[in-house]
């Protein structure tokens, strides 16, 4: 091979390597598992609406049946029922807020050799709050609730009800209250307090029978007494233990224009234990004290004889139940 043929070949031999040179290297694609893929879309993802959403609602039927035939010991046989629903929901998205809650209840005791039934147990009631964020546990709420009763309550005599004696009724009472004040809520919703310095009350008594005696603090005629005054009211739940769990509602109202100083109470306490997914035991006690209802009491008595006690005092219900218990 000549000169000129060898320069030419170094030249070109010199150019492939600095072509080569130049040329970036081909990158491999590693192979990814399913699990690093989805994590990797997951962070490349834009971000997901803060809207909070919560609706639970749970149905509560609890049954009891005693037969007695040439019982020596004595009794009386009886069919019990008791059904409750309690509904809540919840709306959190960024400064606002929404709660609200349903519960109702219904109870009746049947006496077979009696021919007659008692109500046991009635309620209706809802509540809703709407609130403005001003920090992370701090709302800017108005809120209103609304309490009473489905089915008519007679007096009891000697075990029996009187059915002459109309105790109460559909909106007789019913109560209203819509409130403005701030409201706080645990991050892990263990305990939540709503205090209002503003509070707007309403008492009800539509059964013309009951309001022509001036029953729960109306005036004899009226169907309705209104107040304006201060409202506290706040809602815990301690889980002692997975299947145990006790919850406390109180309200507090003061009447400003009229003896501030007797304060109206409403509480509930609730025990639950769960047995498993749907069998729960449950013990209540409800505790109500109105100083403008008028109670008729036991008796006092008097120098030997007995005289009618009437007037304000602690209302107690206590309930123990066992049954079926449904989320839904």
């Amino acid at each position: 091979m000549d000169t000129k043929s060898t320069r030419f070949l170094l030249i070109m031999s010199a150019v492939a390597v600095f072509a080569v040179g130049q040329v970036p290297a081909q990158s491999v694609t590693p192979n990814l598992t399913n699990a690093e893929e989805s994590a990797l879309r997951k962070s490349a993802a834009p971000p997901v609406d803060t809207i909070l959403w919560e609706s639970k609602g749970l149905i509560n039927i609890h049954f009891s049946q005693v037969q007695l035939n040439n019982w020596a010991a004595g009794g009386q046989s009886n069919l019990s029922l008791l059904t409750k629903f309690d509904q809540i929901w919840n709306l959190d998205r960024e400064r606002f807020g929404w709660d609200s809650e349903l519960h109702l209840a219904f109870g009746l005791l049947h006496r077979p050799d009696d021919r007659i039934f008692l109500k046991t147990d009635d309620r209706v009631e809802w509540s809703s709050k709407v609130g403005y964020r001003t920090t992370k546990t701090g709302f800017i709420t108005l809120m209103a609730h609304f309490r009473s009763q489905l089915a008519p309550g007679y007096a009891i005599e000697n075990g029996v009800p009187n059915r002459e004696i109309l105790n109460s009724n559909w909106l007789s009472p019913g109560y209203g209250v819509v409130a403005a004040g701030m409201d706080y809520k645990h991050p892990d919703k263990a305990i939540n307090v709503f205090l209002a310095p503003i509070t707007f009350k309403s008492t009800w008594v539509m059964d013309d029978s009951l309001s022509q005696i001036g029953a729960f603090g109306v005036t004899p005629g009226e169907n309705s007494r209104y107040e304006l005054g201060g409202y506290l009211k706040m809602n815990t739940i301690w889980r002692i233990t997975d299947e145990i769990s006790y919850t406390i509602r109180l309200d507090l109202f003061s009447n400003f224009m009229d003896n501030p100083k007797n304060i109206d109470i409403y509480s509930d306490h609730i025990l639950s234990l769960k047995v498993n997914s749907w069998l729960t035991t449950t013990i209540s006690a409800t505790m109500i004290y109105d100083d403008d209802i008028a109670l008729t009491k036991k008796p006092e008595s008097v120098n030997g004889e007995s005289v009618a006690n009437v007037g304000p005092g602690l209302q107690w219900k206590q309930v123990l139940s066992v049954g079926l218990s449904l989320s839904i």
